[in-house]
């Protein structure tokens, strides 16, 4: 529970360092890095968390890396308010029926909902567009649904911040 009023916290205020940003940048090909800074800075700050929690683990693959700093970059399509963000955390507990349900019955409900359902299919085909590797496309659209060993870190890299 206290990592998600920690991580509310930094949505409402986020703050990245410039040694983070810098950081970021030597991980991002150059054709990727305004789809980071395209993205909302709580978005920002997510993915640096994200991508920070698999360095601290030891991992230095590079793809990896740039899928984390990457991984939500398809929120840019629909961007979403910090109460939406919240409604979508909460309903991640809640059966399949609760999100249909929302989504036909109150059309506010629809367009957030989507957005949370298929940002890693429209980040994918951003990173494709750009002309980012075929595995770190993958990794983005797998973020949710990992389907790899490496999807899986991710995932779980995702789930703690």
């Amino acid at each position: 529970m206290f990592y998600r009023l920690h991580q509310f916290a930094q949505a409402i205020r986020p703050v990245i360092a410039k040694e983070e940003l810098a950081w970021a940048y030597s991980l991002l090909p150059p054709n990727a890095r305004s789809l980071f800074t395209a993205q909302p800075l709580p978005e920002q700050r997510h993915a640096l968390d994200v991508a920070l929690d698999l360095e601290k683990q030891g991992i230095e693959d590079p793809q990896l890396l740039i899928a984390a700093l990457l991984h939500d970059c398809g929120k840019i399509k629909s961007p979403l308010k910090i109460w939406q963000r919240v409604a979508i955390v909460l309903l991640q507990k809640a059966p399949r029926i609760v999100w249909d349900t929302l989504a036909k019955s109150h059309r506010s409900f629809f367009s957030f909902l989507q957005t949370a359902e298929k940002h890693p299919e429209w980040g994918a085909e951003m990173a494709l567009n750009i002309g980012l590797e075929q595995d770190i496309v993958e990794l983005i659209r797998e973020h949710h649904s990992p389907k790899s060993s490496k999807g899986e870190l991710l995932c779980q890299a995702d789930n703690r911040h």
